[in-house]
């Protein structure tokens, strides 16, 4: 399975991005510098990165005429354990590593299972340059232990963890080698230690994801959320010719399970400059930009809870979603996703037109859902919007289960958003072709 393949390579959001950004230049995708001038072309197709942890790439269609802009975003960071500037912790005879909980990852789930360290590290390269260097040592670093049962009776019956000292891992023992992480860094990289100025590292989970249950029905795997509708995005865009007056966008933003409150967040500007970016560049005028948005289209696509069987109380009684049931269009009433009426009307008939499965969400009413990347984003553009994802089962755990069949329809979806020019003719009226 294609997806697999893209989560082997991507233990972090770093690496995600150098993924998609090699995937696009294989298509064909221009690289565009943000602190230079953007020539650019009909039919041409370009790309950036921010951070080296976010993307946005878009193509052009032939001509200018009434431009809109069909986006897809989605995020590349997920729950895990960023390493701190300080790291080393002696305790005994051990090596432990001083880390900080990132996100909301269910936290039992990472004990007991042998641990990458990767991440990007920045490096002096002569008296006036830093640069970028992603590292991934791709083998058992460490480890976060259970203490024995025989010595904490009470491990059954719920414990709660403290991040600060159940969660820290094991490097290294040292009696036999005292070596600092960095050093073991600068090893990998074959450069001087010296050279490294500053880091930022993470933990990953060193199984990358397999097909499994009596069908291979299921996905299991870390970084589903949401890894996989950021790949379906990139490939969509790939895979699809823009329409005839039509930019196709698909960004990839980092820092949603943050709260996306970075420069290469989506609560950033990285978006909105971007589109009104290009449409300087396409000879747009200001009332013409605004046109544009006024008739562009955004889908949020980030994973959503699927039904658990062992927790059925946790679900609505007629609005819950299923694995290998197709996307999930996701409704809330309290604007924590921004599908209304109209916008899941245009999905749907996407959906038809592609012949995508798809299902409809609701949280139970006591149950409230988290926030997205549409409803951040509309803050800083205001344009149509809906919200879906695939289903998946333990969101955020180190190891999540999704279904192997939705990523199919997903694609045929969004190359067929991506194929459809909007237009709105007023108020409350749409037309497509």
């Amino acid at each position: 399975m294609e997806f697999l393949d893209f989560l082997e390579k991507a233990p972090t959001a770093f690496h995600a991005v150098k993924e998609a950004a090699d995937i696009l230049d294989s298509f064909g995708f221009t690289k565009l510098q943000e602190g230079e001038k953007w020539n650019l072309e009909p039919n041409g197709k370009y790309y950036f990165t921010r951070n080296n942890s976010s993307l946005l790439a878009f193509t052009l269609p032939n001509e200018y005429k009434k431009i809109s802009y069909n986006i897809v975003a989605a995020h590349t960071d997920s729950p895990t354990f960023k390493i701190k500037p300080n790291y080393t912790l002696a305790k005994g005879r051990y090596n432990e590593l001083n880390t900080e909980v990132y996100g909301g990852p269910i936290l039992n789930t990472w004990m007991d299972r042998p641990l990458n360290i990767a991440g990007r590290i920045i490096v002096k390269s002569n008296e006036h340059t830093l640069k970028t260097m992603l590292v991934s040592f791709d083998k058992p670093m460490c480890i976060i232990p259970n203490c024995s049962i025989h010595y904490y009776h009470e491990l059954n019956t719920g414990v709660k963890l403290n991040p600060q000292v159940d969660l820290l891992p094991i490097l290294s023992d040292n009696n036999i080698d005292n070596k600092d992480l960095l050093d073991l860094v600068a090893e990998k990289l074959n450069i001087k230690r010296d050279a490294i100025v500053s880091h930022d590292l993470y933990l990953s989970l060193l199984d990358r994801g397999m097909l499994g249950g009596a069908n291979n029905e299921f996905i299991f795997a870390p970084q589903i959320d949401n890894l996989e509708c950021s790949y379906a995005a990139l490939r969509a865009l790939t895979m699809t010719d823009a329409p005839k007056s039509s930019i196709n966008i698909a960004v990839l933003f980092d820092n949603e399970e943050i709260g996306s409150r970075t420069r290469q967040g989506a609560a950033s500007m990285m978006l909105a400059d971007t589109l009104k970016r290009i449409s300087n560049a396409l000879g747009l005028t200001e009332e013409e930009h605004v046109i544009a948005l006024s008739e562009s289209f955004i889908v949020s696509a980030d994973n959503a809870q699927g039904f658990h069987p062992n927790y059925p109380s946790k679900y609505d009684p007629t609005n819950a979603s299923y694995i290998n049931d197709g996307i999930v269009i996701k409704n809330a009433a309290r604007g924590s996703y921004t599908t209304d009426a109209m916008s899941l009307a245009y999905f749907q008939e996407i959906c038809k037109k592609a012949n995508a499965k798809y299902q409809l969400n609701t949280n139970r009413s006591d149950i409230p859902g988290g926030s997205t990347l549409g409803a951040i984003s509309l803050s800083n553009v205001s344009i149509h919007s809906v919200d879906i994802g695939l289903p998946q089962i333990a969101m955020h755990s180190a190891m999540e289960t999704a279904g192997a069949f939705d990523y199919d329809e997903l694609i045929k979806a969004l190359k067929e958003f991506y194929s459809t020019h909007l237009n709105v003719t007023e108020d409350g009226y749409l037309s497509f072709e």
